[in-house]
């Protein structure tokens, strides 16, 4: 997911549960759109909304898609709507589908050697499972993704009326240079929408349509747009309109970078326990909390949990740190990575002596399994004097009445339980051992009697 789109669920996780729309989402939420979306004609203000949203989707989007999918609450958050009428929204996805974009148009001088191109703005939609499921043709999706000659499109700007919307996408590609080309005033009612009888006198015009745009201009966006005109030539007529404006009030959001939070986001979700509170005061104060103040806090954060000296919550520390400036000195990261070898080092030691361990009692355990076999097979080739004499010895030893305990048996019944896997290994284990001793201590004898001459033990 591309930083837009990403931006966008964060916006909308924080502002949509306070009950605030987009409008108050920061200027950054939007696009670079090409230029020639601002020629979009047949559609109404909601449905200009609409496909601003659609293709704001598919911009962040890197890759061409057979359909694009988003969550049908964010969506309309994006829409600025909290209407739960399906019939509007209908309604405005099937304008969409009808709508095109008019590559040529009255803003060519000599249409007669100029291509043409007309474009649907949508294919087909559907509302399904909580998401809005569109798809657009190739050709569009490639204009949206790699777009030539650009402006940046805000998703923050939601007009109320279709003028004042037609008029500021038609600034946009000359926002850098603070004003406009000399537009005809008969192609700037087509673009308009308003080739009526009754804007035809250039002061109906202007009191109805172009003042109500300027105006909402000025109370949406912040930018004060003068218009200035000029008349026929030999005329007191008006025949052209241009429109100017500081672009120091601007601030120049196609060159910023994103006023609200970048890649940290799933960060400082998922890692430090952000809240939407803690993400709507980070917002705020944006100017004063920048990506690099971002980074030292979390820095700082992680220093101090290592440290042992977050005792509550890591989110709360977090925001702490980011108020107060708090960051790691490079002493402070000397001392840090020092303690770090040095705990490395003791790790790795610690690893080592376990691994020993581990090695030696598996190798213990592998004997004693071995010498007990060996010490079985030894008592199966005995006499039945011989083998009497090591069972009797055996359920005499130390360790004879916790054995029994362990099968919750008396010591004498013990003799009748040496096959129990609590007691076959220790009895054979036991066998060789006493063998072992026994074969030693009759060297040089050849009577055939392991415990001849007195060895027997007691």
């Amino acid at each position: 997911m591309d930083e837009s789109r990403q931006l966008a669920l964060m916006l909308f996780d924080t502002l949509s549960p306070q009950g605030r729309s987009v409008d108050a989402a920061p200027k950054a939420l939007g696009f670079r759109r090409s230029n020639a979306f601002v020629r979009i004609v047949d559609l109404s203000l909601a449905g200009r909304r609409l496909v601003d949203v659609a293709y704001f989707l598919v911009a962040s989007e890197p890759e061409l898609k057979k359909e694009y999918r988003v969550d049908y609450g964010l969506f309309k958050w994006l829409l600025a709507t909290t209407s739960e009428n399906r019939a509007h929204l209908k309604k405005l996805i099937r304008e969409a589908q009808k709508a095109a974009i008019e590559l040529n148009g009255p803003d060519v001088q000599d249409e007669a050697s100029q291509p043409w191109g007309s474009v649907p703005l949508m294919g087909p939609a559907f509302i399904a499972g909580g998401e809005f499921i569109f798809e657009l043709p190739e050709r569009l999706q490639k204009a949206i993704k790699n777009p030539q000659a650009t402006h940046f499109l805000s998703l923050r700007y939601v007009f109320k009326s279709i003028y004042s919307k037609i008029l500021y996408d038609r600034l946009q590609p000359y926002m850098d240079e603070g004003v406009t080309p000399w537009f005809d005033l008969e192609a700037l009612r087509v673009w308009l929408e308003c080739e009526k009888k009754t804007y035809s006198l250039f002061k109906h015009f202007r009191n109805k349509v172009l003042d109500v745009a300027v105006n909402e201009i000025a109370e949406v966006t912040g930018l004060k747009v003068v218009m200035v005109t000029q008349n026929v030539p030999g005329s007191k007529k008006i025949g052209h309109v241009r429109f100017k404006w500081d672009t120091s009030q601007q601030t120049d959001e196609q060159k910023t970078a994103f006023v609200v939070l970048k890649n940290t986001y799933e960060t400082l979700r998922s890692e430090f326990g952000l809240n939407q509170s803690d993400f709507d005061e980070i917002v705020r104060n944006r100017t004063t909390f920048t990506d690099d103040h971002i980074q030292q806090a979390m820095e700082y954060t992680r220093h101090q949990v290592s440290a042992g000296k977050v005792k509550l919550r890591a989110g709360g520390y977090f925001m702490k740190a980011l108020s107060e400036g708090y960051l790691i000195g490079s002493l402070d990261k000397e001392i840090q990575e020092r303690s770090a070898g040095v705990k490395l080092a003791s790790a790795r030691g610690e690893k080592t002596k376990i691994g020993r361990e581990v090695s030696a009692d598996k190798e213990f355990t592998a004997r004693q399994q071995k010498e007990s076999q060996l010490g079985w097979t030894s008592f199966q080739t005995l006499s039945a004097e011989d083998q009497q004499t090591l069972t009797s010895e055996f359920c005499k030893l130390a360790t004879a009445p916790m054995i029994a305990r362990s099968l919750q048996i008396e010591v004498s019944e013990l003799v009748n339980h040496l096959d129990n896997p609590k007691v076959s290994p220790s009895f054979g284990s036991y066998v060789a051992n006493r063998l072992q001793k026994a074969a030693k201590a009759t060297k040089g004898d050849n009577s055939g009697n392991l415990f001849s001459d007195g060895s027997k033990a007691a």
